[in-house]
């Protein structure tokens, strides 16, 4: 016997990271390394900004020099002098323009190159991550955390650089030519006003983030809620639960009501603060300029140009504002979405895994014991299925059935014992290359909102039709889609919810016959079947399991009488084994089980 294999435990599970982390993850997205066209484009926005701040600093001076020409002496001015200096201002209006708009588009492949892959890792990490994740979470709230995140992403990018950096520049370079031209104490005043704005804005902003925070929990629940409803509208159906339903979203939604009036409550007070400072700042430098002018130091041009820098530098600074709040909550939304990659799945590949090599199918259960939370689902569970073999799996429900069919695709593992398919230990294997051999027709099958033929190709590189057609004849579907309008591109709705049961459990067994694999797992594969179909498509699954591993997990006891060997499972327990003939000879579980079946339906013979 192989030792067993041992899965070291995860490092660490849903950590969560810090905003350092975040800006961190964020900038690997924005510079891939040997991506010329990336670095390009990066450079050149960089290069469009700074020609957009240049000439934002010549209009002011433009404008200027128009007044002091005209107001010299109004009556005796040329005024093909006057319109050559109102061409250049108009020149560097729009070439601020064009470069702004120049630096978006070069720059927006960039951001949204970076929001693809963000968004692309972490759903691909999502499908990498272990059931239990899957059965802990709900999807509603993880996919509104991972648009909520790719959205903060497009934000920091766009308006970080096309917004933040030619702020920043804009005020170096306006606090320049305030010294140069006016004196040091306009360049001052400006600086500071604008130190004590972003201070305040930064420490409210900071407090106001966890009113953010509450918001989005809330409406992820909210998001959770309506997703789960709409997704089980049937049963809600069923059970005249829609009010009951409304009231459980409304209530969802209170919450999130709630949250969003206090966030809101909270920026009011930012924004009074805000305007305050710039409307102080903006008073105190006019002053100056005003005292200036009575002292003869400056023209009234001048004045034009100081109140025109400060109005041109204000006013995007109020604007600032409100891009830190929506930078602060772009972060917080990038953390939360960030901190799904650090989920690690319980489940995962060595680095020494290697291919699974099929060498006939043999699927060895070794002393397996496996708990899931305080109950034990399967004890000291051992038998094998020899190359070639059709072994069913009986029982009352909780026995463990559909237990051992993770725990064979792996989606657990054992707490002891070994599961081997042709002596490899399923530890020691690559996932991918475990569940590409086996194919599964699930008791509740839930297909994706596409076509028929799409659904029926699932999991395949390419979709040959002629194949398609093929295992859906065999599955007995052919003659249903044929009496469609649009046949094999008709759409089966959400989950499938436009076929029957027997239709939608058809298109898995055709799914699983198009697999074409060395294994095959049933789990109650013709539950949802009428009689007729049942006995046809079972021929039909003799037909394609011959001479390869078969695993059945049946409840019809009927469709498993043909069966090598059938092992009765109670509470984990393996506690009969054998054929039809030899169980019901023994007079024990099973033979009860087949006794009540058959005086269910007339179809079973009585033993």
């Amino acid at each position: 016997m192989a030792d067993a294999v041992k899965v070291e435990p995860p490092a660490k599970y849903g950590e969560k990271i810090g905003v350092g982390q975040a800006l961190l993850e964020l900038v690997r997205y924005i510079s891939p390394r040997g991506n010329r066209e990336v670095m390009t484009r990066t450079f050149l926005a960089l290069l469009f900004i700074s020609i957009a701040r240049a000439a934002t600093l010549i209009v002011p001076l433009t404008y200027g020099w128009v007044v002091d020409y005209v107001s010299e002496d109004p009556f005796a001015f040329d005024i093909s002098v006057m319109w050559w200096l109102l061409g250049a201002y108009a020149l560097a209006r729009i070439s601020q323009q064009f470069f702004d708009e120049g630096s978006e588009y070069v720059f927006v492949r960039v951001a949204q190159k970076a929001v693809h892959a963000a968004a692309l890792r972490t759903f691909r990490h999502l499908h990498s991550l272990s059931l239990k994740f899957h059965l802990d979470r709900q999807t509603g709230g993880l996919t509104r955390a991972i648009e909520r995140g790719a959205k903060g992403m497009e934000f920091l990018l766009t308006f970080a650089l096309l917004e933040v950096m030619p702020l920043i520049i804009e005020l170096i370079l306006v606090s320049a030519i305030l010294w140069g031209l006016f004196g040091f104490y306009y360049a001052l005043v400006t600086v500071i006003t604008v130190i004590i704005y972003a201070t305040y804005t930064l420490v409210l902003t900071e407090w106001r983030i966890k009113f953010r925070r509450r918001m989005n929990d809330a409406d992820e629940k909210a998001a959770t809620r309506a997703v789960d409803s709409l997704l089980n509208y049937e049963t809600v159906k069923y059970f005249n639960a829609e009010e009951m339903e409304a009231k459980r979203f409304s209530q969802a939604l209170k919450g999130y009501e709630d949250a969003a009036v206090v966030s809101r409550t909270s920026l009011s007070l930012v924004n009074v603060g805000q305007g305050l400072i710039i409307s102080i700042g903006l008073m105190i430098v006019m002053g100056l300029a005003g005292q200036d002018i009575k002292a003869g130091n400056l023209s009234i041009g001048s004045f034009v140009v100081v109140n025109t820098y400060l109005i041109q530098l204000y006013l995007p600074l109020n604007f600032l504002g409100y891009i830190y709040r929506e930078i602060r909550q772009s972060i917080a939304d990038m953390e939360r979405m960030f901190s799904l990659l650090t989920e690690d799945p319980d489940i995962k590949d060595f680095p020494t895994a290697v291919p699974l090599k099929i060498n006939g199918g043999r699927i060895e259960f070794d002393n397996i014991t496996f708990t899931y939370g305080p109950r034990a689902v399967l004890k000291n569970l051992s038998f094998t299925v020899e190359p070639g073999e059709r072994v069913a799996l009986v029982g009352p429900s909780g026995a463990g059935k559909s237990t051992i069919s993770k725990l064979l695709f792996r989606f657990y593992d054992p707490d002891a014992g070994e599961i081997r398919i042709d002596g490899q230990s399923l530890q020691a294997i690559e996932q991918s290359s475990l569940r590409s051999a086996i194919a599964m027709v699930p008791q509740d099958t839930v297909l994706f909102n596409t076509t028929i033929a799409e659904n029926i190709a699932y999991g395949t590189d390419e979709m040959d039709m002629d194949k398609v057609r093929k295992a859906a004849e065999l599955a007995s579907l052919d003659h249903f889609i044929s009496s469609l309008p649009d046949g094999y591109d008709t759409r089966v709705g959400e989950r499938g919810l436009k076929l029957s049961g027997g239709e939608k459990q058809r298109v898995a067994i055709a799914r699983a016959i198009l697999k074409n694999p060395s294994i095959f797992l049933f789990d109650e594969a013709t539950s949802a079947l009428d009689s007729h179909t049942e006995k046809q498509i079972q021929s039909s699954l003799n037909a394609i399991s011959q001479e390869r591993t078969t695993l059945i997990i049946a409840h019809r006891l009927s469709t498993i009488v043909a069966c090598d060997e059938i092992l009765v499972l109670v509470k984990g327990e393996i506690v009969e084994r054998g054929t039809h003939t030899q169980l019901l000879a023994k007079k024990g579980v099973y033979f009860d089980m087949w006794e009540r079946q058959a005086s269910e339906s007339p179809q079973i013979p009585a033993s």
